[in-house]
Order: C-alpha cells, then structure tokens, then sequence
C-alpha cells in the first residue's frame, strides 16, 4: 500500500468508508499498525460478517432512510451515528497483540479504551474474562451482553470490540457509545421486538449519560486517537482527517 498516515481521524464518515479502508489495508501484507478513529454522520445498521439482511431488512431500511452495512469483523449488530464513535487498528498478522489466542488477544484494545475512558473522568473497566449480562440475552445486539476484554462503566456496556483475522493481517475494531442510542430505529429496521429496545437501554450507559451532558465528537476522537496510537507505539498523531479530506499529518508510513 502507498504511503498513509498511520494514525488518524476520521469525522463525519460512513461505517461503508470505514470497511473500505479495512479491506484495503488487507488487500496485502500489513508491515506496520495503523489506526483510525471514526465519527458517524447519520444513522447506519452495521451487521457483524456472519449477520444476514433478507429483502424485509434491507425494505425496512430503506423506509426507514438508513444504510445497511456489514462489517468485515464479527460480533452482533450495531447502530452506528451521530452517538457513536469507531476505531480500527490494523496490525501485522504477526504482531505481539495479534498473535494470542482469541480472548486474550483483546486485552490490550479493551485496556486501552478502558485507561482513556478513565483520562476523561470515567470510571470505566475491562472485564478480564467473558461475563453473560442478566437474562433475556439477545444474541442479535453488540451492546446486549460484555464479552472478554469489552468495556463497562457505571453498570452498562459502553465500548464493545470486535476482530477479523486474516493472512494479511488483523484488525481490531471498537464502538464506543458517546451518546444514547435510538435503540428503537435498530429494532424496527432488523424486526426484532421492541421492548427489546428498553433491554438495551438499561444494558448500556453513554460518556453523555455518564458527564450529563453531551462531548464533542472531534475531541474525543482525537483524544481516543493518542491513546491508541500510544498503546501501539505509533508516532504522536498531529494531524486528522476533517469530513474525510486530510488537512495535516505528519505520520506518514507504509502499512
């Protein structure tokens, strides 16, 4: 791949620009990590690799004015927008962090989203080991349960994580919920019930919820941005992607 920043932000984007990156940072050998942290500027259904949308899905969305996405990790479905912040970090197939085995592999992605959680003012944790929320479990939603690795605060799930593990490379992805959810729209547009929506809500909790009152998107990116970039040894990130057009970076390097 050409050369890139290696660290960067990404505001104002779709879940679709964000799969695009991923599967071309895939596309060959992944020689150095590289992460992105993204902000969402519309509501957008994101299915995990193995989700399927039949006709009635993809009809709902459409009603409904919301792209429908598959993300190339795994894990639930997701409702990505304004309330939402992603990462993705890209590393080498045989990075230290790619390298063990599944569960513990996430350790360093939760840790680090739980230690810049904790810089804001959060009280935040990464649960060491999968922990099932209280029944009825929804197997359908990211946000319904913590699996290993995935982070909590005040009671409720706040960032969930997912990987992909390819030849190439791997990538580790986060959702980080900055604000509440429309937890309903992603009810309506899979067609599951709708008092499932209320389970989710008393599952999860938002930075919004948490400093009551709401953050700007740009600043926690940016502040997300560092400390991932910390946690994989990257240069110091001084430059973004504003609305998708770089406007200074002076990480430049070849995935």
């Amino acid at each position: 791949m050409s050369a890139a920043p290696r660290a960067i932000a990404v505001h104002d984007a779709s879940v679709q620009q964000e799969v695009d990156w991923i599967e071309l940072a895939l596309r060959e050998a992944v020689m150095q990590p590289a992460v992105r942290v993204w902000d969402y500027a519309a509501p957008e259904v994101v299915l995990g690799c193995s989700g399927e949308a039949d006709g009635a899905v993809l009809e709902r969305a459409r009603a409904a004015g919301v792209r429908l996405t598959k993300r190339p990790t795994g894990g639930g479905a997701v409702l990505a927008g304004p309330w939402l912040l992603g990462a993705s970090a890209v590393l080498p197939a045989q990075h230290p962090f790619a390298v063990a085995g599944l569960a513990q592999s996430y350790r360093w992605f939760g840790l680090a989203h739980a230690a810049w959680l904790k810089s804001l003012g959060i009280a935040a944790r990464a649960v060491a080991a999968a922990q099932a929320m209280r029944a009825p479990a929804l197997p359908w939603a990211c946000f319904a349960s913590l699996s290993h690795w995935e982070v909590e605060a005040d009671g409720g799930k706040i960032v969930g994580l997912a990987q992909c593990r390819r030849r190439n490379g791997t990538v580790f992805s986060s959702a980080v919920l900055v604000g509440a959810p429309p937890w309903e729209l992603l009810c309506r547009v899979l067609g599951e019930p709708l008092p499932d929506a209320a389970t989710l809500a008393a599952r999860t909790v938002s930075c919004e919820q948490l400093f009551g009152r709401a953050q700007p998107a740009g600043a926690l990116a940016s502040s997300l941005l560092l400390r991932l970039a910390g946690a994989l040894n990257l240069p110091y990130p001084s430059g973004q992607v504003e609305k998708n057009m770089i406007v200074n970076s002076s990480i430049s390097s070849t995935l």
